[in-house]
């Protein structure tokens, strides 16, 4: 009885108990293969679509015996391993390599096997992912290591959408392997009629140049634009000696007024997003203010900054009543003026006059437009822009795209914010956004982030009229993608609504093939899927009856055949080599898997870890402290019952 009394008043002060946790990881080998189609496009074709798919099999089914084996696959993007047909048309070595590092974080990997060509489209070298990589990469070479002479046109740069009477570059990239002292001809047709040509005389065996052909738009409509480089007879590949692309040429323009206080990269930074269908003036304070009458938007950069220029600013804003405005809050804003020029926002200066650095992440809730949440990652990413302190309270209704991040914490104040009323206007509350767009170069070598975020807000600040509808739709699709589209209806009440059907008909320009859909309805919006269309530009209307109103939106995008992959078809080993010799890895030929087999087999770096760990816990929690109380007290049970003592 004094045992189980103090033992129960032990746990009463509830003591801790240590123990010794061993656990044991096996280790673990990452797979992870390209299906890119430039592997299947040289001259062993055939041997990596049939006996090459075996000899995998088997290599991965000897490993799997001693093993935990992850496979993978990669290209346009990374999905875990199905069954390899080399139909993916990008690769992005570099993803693949950040995925791994973040998915095997702190585990037990024994290797990376990375099969590939080493040939790479988007992303950036992943040597230097590599200096940094945790595990041992072994590469396998694939496709073909022969360098054979080759032509190619590497890209094309022009505008999708010019204006009536325009004159328009469109500039080629050419490229040239091997092929020192020969000639050859570039030619342009529209339309399959001859509009320009240039004869071309290659110097040295390696060779690349950019040649410039102005077009005149003397006609409204679609334009096919045929770009295609005449072949030589030691060519292997003809595939990317051809391009076609599509200009649009409308009888119509958008104008647009950039008043600042003062020059800013920021100012081309958000109009690089716009084509030629855009006409942009820029105006600043020291030089007057112009008359707004004949913009269709106006972009007003700090500003005002100063008294001199608030009077002029509200009374042409006055004149101009439904004239949308873009709003850029900067160090040189005069937050007072600024007050009183605009009824969406309460804006005071904060208790101290200090410039904030504020970051940015994505509001998933933001309902104005359809933002991928792919871009959610990149966004929260980008370098802080340079934010006034202020104090806000919002007197309309507002929906924030970008939210405020400081010192990472992630508040509900809005960075980048929309006002619908009477005047459409938009706030964004910080400068120096070029720096977003060189971050995203920089990372990715593209602005698809950037240029989603802005071209999207500019063109709802542009749209004239808001009878309840948005229509979602990229402006370009790849020919091995399906077109996807997305639509909102809102009712008087501005409330998102489902009930009507939503139809769409999609024609095709250069054919006038006309296709019919009917969008699927989802949660709160529709989503039409349009599957894989044939190469060219398309106009598509949508329209849906909303009680006794027509409710109805048209628009355009275009879908191009992606020869990226055919642009090299030389395997790059010596990337290969590189990227394990930097990882204290091996680099093999497709032919010794079963070498590579042995290798890791007898590689002592792959073995098991074990994990020692110290944990404290409740002794109360112990099931042995219960057995103990209970056989304690039958114990003295026992006793009593004994020798009949109570």
């Amino acid at each position: 009885r004094t045992l189980m009394t103090a033992l129960a008043v032990l746990l009463l002060f509830n003591p801790y108990i240590r123990q010794k946790v061993t656990s044991v990881e096996q280790p673990v080998l990452v797979l992870a293969h390209d299906n890119s189609a430039s592997i299947a496009l040289g001259k062993d074709s055939a041997y990596y679509k049939t006996e090459y798919l075996s000899q995998l099999e088997q290599f991965k089914s000897e490993l799997a015996d001693a093993y935990q084996v992850d496979s993978y696959e990669f290209g346009q993007e990374i999905r875990d391993f199905d069954h390899l047909d080399f139909s993916d048309q990008l690769t992005d070595i570099s993803s693949l390599l950040q995925t791994l590092d973040r998915r095997y974080y702190k585990r037990n990997v024994g290797a990376v096997v990375l099969f590939s060509d080493g040939v790479y489209n988007r992303g950036f070298e992943p040597e230097l992912l590599a200096q940094k990589f945790p595990f041992p990469i072994h590469t396998v070479v694939l496709g073909d290591t022969v360098s054979y002479p080759d032509l190619s046109i590497k890209n094309v740069h022009y505008n999708k959408v010019v204006s009536l009477g325009a004159t328009y570059p469109v500039r080629v990239t050419v490229g040239a392997r091997d092929l020192a002292n020969k000639k050859v001809t570039i030619t342009l047709s529209e339309d399959g009629r001859l509009i320009d040509k240039q004869e071309i005389t290659i110097p040295s065996n390696r060779f690349s140049k950019e040649i410039d052909f102005m077009l005149e738009a003397t006609s409204k409509g679609v334009k096919q634009i045929d770009i295609e480089l005449s072949g030589i007879a030691e060519e292997e590949q003809l595939l990317n000696n051809v391009k076609h692309i599509f200009v649009e040429v409308l009888d119509q323009k958008y104008k647009i007024l950039c008043l600042a206080q003062s020059p800013h990269p920021d100012l081309a930074a958000i109009c690089s997003v716009l084509n030629d269908n855009y006409e942009v003036d820029f105006a600043f304070a020291k030089d007057g203010v112009p008359d707004f009458g004949s913009y269709d938007l106006l972009v007003l950069h700090q500003m005002p900054s100063a008294p001199a220029d608030f009077e002029p600013v509200k009374k042409l804003l006055e004149q101009n009543a439904k004239l949308p405005v873009l709003f850029i809050i900067g160090q040189a804003t005069d937050l007072e003026l600024l007050d009183k020029l605009q009824d969406a926002y309460g804006i005071k200066n904060g208790a101290t006059n200090t410039v904030l650095d504020v970051k940015t992440h994505l509001n998933t809730s933001f309902s104005t437009f359809t933002i991928d949440s792919k871009c959610g990652e990149m966004l929260a990413n980008y370098p802080p822009l340079a934010m006034p302190h202020v104090e806000l309270s919002p007197s309309k209704s507002h929906d924030d795209l970008l939210l405020q991040d400081v010192l990472g914490v992630k508040s509900g104040l809005p960075l980048l914010s929309f006002v619908r009323g009477d005047r459409k206007m938009a706030f964004l509350f910080g400068t120096n956004v070029w720096r977003w767009r060189l971050y995203e170069y920089y990372q990715s070598k593209n602005h698809a982030v950037f240029d989603e975020v802005f071209s999207k807000s500019l063109k709802y600040l542009l749209l004239a009229s808001d009878d309840g509808s948005a229509i979602y739709c990229k402006e370009e699709f790849y020919s091995n993608e399906p077109v996807v589209i997305t639509a909102e209806l809102r009712n008087l009440a501005n409330e998102l609504v489902t009930e009507p059907e939503l139809k769409a008909q999609l024609v095709n320009k250069l054919t006038d093939e006309t296709y019919d859909f009917v969008f699927s309805k989802r949660d709160h919006d529709y989503e039409l899927n349009a599957g894989i269309l044939p190469e060219g530009l398309y106009i598509y209307k949508v329209e849906a009856m909303m009680g006794d109103r027509l409710i109805s939106a048209s628009g355009s995008f275009s879908v191009v055949a992606l020869g990226i992959e055919a642009q090299q078809l030389t395997a790059d080993a010596s990337r290969l080599r590189s990227l394990a010799q930097l990882t204290n890895g091996k680099c093999y030929s497709a032919d010794e898997l079963q070498q590579l087999a042995a290798d890791l087999r007898a590689d002592k770096r792959i073995t098991s870890v074990e994990h020692h760990e110290s944990r404290f816990q409740d002794l109360i929690h112990s099931r042995w402290i219960w057995f103990v109380l209970v056989g304690l007290a039958a114990v003295e049970w026992v006793l009593r019952k004994m020798f009949g003592s109570y």
